[in-house]
This record gives structure tokens, C-alpha cells and sequence, in this order.
């Protein structure tokens, strides 16, 4: 076989897998979606809320209620979670509201349980004033019955117990601030915390109460290499934490690969994601005597 057809063969095959995978990140992947489910087990969990379940989705960037979208709503009302949590980016535009309005309504009695949200950058990036992404969010939670976390925090009851959502706002645009987030909220405390980005998580993980820290923001890299991973990741801490579960010290991360896509419509061995956290509290192993 000559040099020629050797090399007229390899570009045939580059290109057929370059074709496919054009195909699989434009056509198919960002209409699919990936159900991840953990269990995270911490011996600060209050008693009461053994067994809790979160479900978290991120990055929304609605334009449309595409297939993903609609999955979530009956992965979400089959599962019956205790409490959805979404961290961030819920829209790109402010003249695009109307389908992130109806997808939380629509997802808020689904879930027939309370639903969080946190800002992310391109919220505030469509309500650039503080008087714009205040109106939105009053307009969200008159519409949608959801609840927005803002550099604020809650207290959450379950059997005689008690512990803490809490919720900063955006590092890049909405001034997170973490003493505001965490105000009242003792250092014994276990506290469940969402935040839009990774960018406070060595600085979280210094908050005792900080317990479990839920973030998006990344997409997970959005495109994905096999062997390498994330190609890029919008965080001053590069791809460390594109997505999955880490640790630093005691305290718990999870980031979320989201369901919407920025600047590119395209996932490649991303698929949009959405996250059940079961929490439980360690247990005990009897030792022998």
C-alpha cells in the first residue's frame, strides 16, 4: 500500500470521527442528560436529617424547554426529593425570561418541595443593576415559588433538628460575600451551601460550619477530550475542579456539570447533568472486645 493511500485512508477515518463528533456535541448530547446520584455521609448531620434528599441542577441558560429539560421535571417529580437546589445562571438575556419562568413553575410543583437559587455571573450579567436583578428575583419568586439565596442563609427543621442552606451570591458580578452568608450561623452548625462558582471553595472550606458547598458554573468543561478531560474551565483554579465530588479538610464539594451551554451550543462528552445527594450520617461499627 502506497504512502498516498495510506494517508487518503487516515484522513477518511479523522474525518468520519470528526463528523461524528460534530454530530454527537451539536445534535445529540445537549438534548440528553446524565442522573448522577451520591451519598454523602458526614458525622456533623444532624440526626433529623438522615436521609435528605437534594436535588441539584446548575447552568440552566434557558432559551427553550428542550428534551434535557423535560427529563429533569419527571427525574425530579419520580425521585420526590426533600429540597431542589439550582446554583446559578438561570438566563442569559432579560428579554428571555419566559421560558426559565415556566420551567421553574412547572419544576416547582413537580418536586412538591421547596426550590432554591443562587445567582450565577450571567444573571447579572441580563440584570446588571442591583435594582434589575432585585426585580428579577422578587419576579421569580412571585411567579415561581421558589426561594433566592443571596448572600443570605435559612434555617431548615426535620425532626426536632436544625440546619442551614446557606447561599452567596456571585464571585464575579454579585459580590459574594461569605460573612454575610454566614451570619447567625453557629460554627457547630451543619451547613449546606450554594454558591455559583468554585472560586471560594479553599476559603469555604476554612468556615467550620461549611459542611457540603453545591457549585456549577464550570459545565464541567462543557467539551470534554477523552484521556484528558476538560479542555478549559472558566475558574481561577483551571480544571482542578471541573466536576465531580473533592474534599478539603472536613468539608465536602460537589460541581455540578449543569444543563445549558454558553457562547458555543455544544457539549462533547458532556452531557448536561443532573445531581441526587442523599445525605446520612455515618455508621457506627461495634468493636470487638
Amino acid at each position: 500500500m502506497s504512502r498516498e493511500t495510506v494517508f487518503k485512508a487516515a484522513a477518511t477515518v479523522l474525518g468520519a470521527i470528526a463528523g461524528a463528533a460534530v454530530v454527537d456535541g451539536f445534535l445529540r448530547e445537549p438534548f440528553q442528560l446524565d442522573v448522577t446520584r451520591l451519598t454523602i455521609a458526614s458525622p456533623w448531620l444532624p440526626t433529623g436529617f438522615d436521609g435528605l434528599k437534594i436535588v441539584q441542577l446548575s447552568d440552566l441558560h434557558l432559551h427553550h424547554i428542550s428534551r434535557a429539560y423535560r427529563t429533569a421535571i419527571d427525574v425530579i417529580r419520580r425521585e420526590r426529593p426533600h429540597l431542589v437546589v439550582i446554583t446559578g445562571d438561570l438566563v442569559d438575556r432579560s428579554e428571555e425570561t419566559s421560558a426559565c419562568l415556566a420551567f421553574l413553575a412547572e419544576l416547582r410543583a413537580a418536586a412538591g418541595a421547596p426550590v432554591v437559587v443562587v445567582p450565577g455571573n450571567w444573571d447579572h450579567r441580563a440584570f446588571p443593576t442591583k435594582r434589575s436583578i432585585a426585580a428579577w428575583h422578587e419576579r421569580l419568586q412571585a411567579e415561581t415559588g421558589i426561594r433566592v439565596l443571596a448572600n443570605q442563609n435559612v434555617v431548615l427543621r426535620r425532626g426536632g433538628d436544625r440546619m442551614w442552606l446557606v447561599g452567596t451570591d456571585d464571585p464575579y458580578f454579585g459580590h459574594a460575600d461569605l460573612d454575610a452568608s454566614f451570619k447567625g450561623v453557629p460554627d457547630t452548625a451543619f451547613a449546606l451551601v450554594l454558591t455559583h462558582a468554585p472560586e471560594a471553595f479553599e476559603e469555604l472550606a476554612e468556615r467550620p460550619a461549611a459542611r457540603l458547598v453545591l457549585a456549577g458554573h464550570t459545565h464541567g468543561g462543557q467539551v470534554r477530550l477523552p484521556f484528558v478531560g476538560a479542555v478549559r474551565v472558566p475558574s481561577r483554579y483551571g480544571t482542578r475542579f471541573a466536576r465531580g465530588l473533592f474534599k478539603l479538610g472536613d468539608t465536602f464539594f460537589y460541581v455540578n456539570a449543569g444543563m445549558g451551554m454558553s457562547h458555543l451550543p455544544i457539549r462533547f462528552l458532556c452531557r448536561p447533568e443532573l445531581t441526587v445527594l442523599t445525605l446520612k450520617k455515618p455508621v457506627a461499627v461495634a468493636r470487638s472486645v
